[in-house]
């Protein structure tokens, strides 16, 4: 999806662009990474070819994400760890005290290591100056 922009802040080879906020935010893929307020703000990445200040007007690519996929790793797979752990934990006839804390602990085990898992997303881009 690509938008157009202005500049706001400029950080090295990352920029912060913002645009004012509309009612179409809500079908945009960027909406999860916006800073809620009257203004949508978001830091993209410059490869530097031209020089950029704030207010220049930039043409930023929001590289757009499968929502099932999302949905999957958030929602879907921790609920069927927790139910792994329930189910197991019956089955072995453990108190439901251990049981519930072990499916919680498995739970927040992958939830840990989901923040180290590699991002496949490629990050908002500017293309370059609108004219």
């Amino acid at each position: 999806m690509v938008e157009r922009m202005f500049v706001r802040e400029v950080k090295g080879n990352r920029v912060v662009v913002t645009k004012a906020r509309t009612s179409a935010c809500g079908s945009c893929p960027a909406k999860n990474i916006c800073i809620s307020g009257n203004e949508i703000n978001v830091e993209a990445e410059w490869d530097g070819r031209e020089q950029l200040k704030p207010g220049d007007e930039v043409i930023v690519d929001i590289p757009e994400y499968n929502p099932m996929k999302v949905s999957t790793i958030v929602y879907f797979v921790p609920l069927v760890i927790f139910a792994a752990f329930v189910i197991t934990g019956y089955s072995l006839n453990w108190k439901d005290w251990l049981t519930f804390s072990a499916a919680l602990g498995g739970v927040f085990v992958y939830y840990s290591l989901l923040r180290f898992r590699k991002k496949d997303k490629k990050p908002p881009k500017i293309i370059g100056k609108a004219t």
